[in-house]
């Protein structure tokens, strides 16, 4: 019998944001967490500095954004640890 693996979980911090832009990002993605909002903002940030970075313009720039994003927030969370 195999043990379950342990979730790693993430540290999570409180931040301020000014209300407007935030109602205006709840209303243009309803159904989505502040948290899955502000997440999304920073793996695209993060995403696209990779891009201009690497200047990896030949490549698909959606795919890459996320691709890299996920990776460099993958790489920040362990830094964390």
């Amino acid at each position: 019998m195999t043990r379950p693996k342990l979730l790693r979980m993430a540290t999570t911090v409180q931040i301020e944001i000014d209300g407007e832009l935030l109602s205006r990002l709840r209303a243009r993605y309803p159904g989505k967490t502040d948290r899955e909002l502000i997440e999304r903002l920073a793996i695209v940030d993060l995403g696209m500095a990779v891009l201009r970075d690497n200047r990896r313009l030949d490549a698909d720039p959606e795919d890459v954004v996320l691709a890299e994003a996920v990776k460099a927030v993958h790489e920040a969370r362990d830094e964390l640890k």
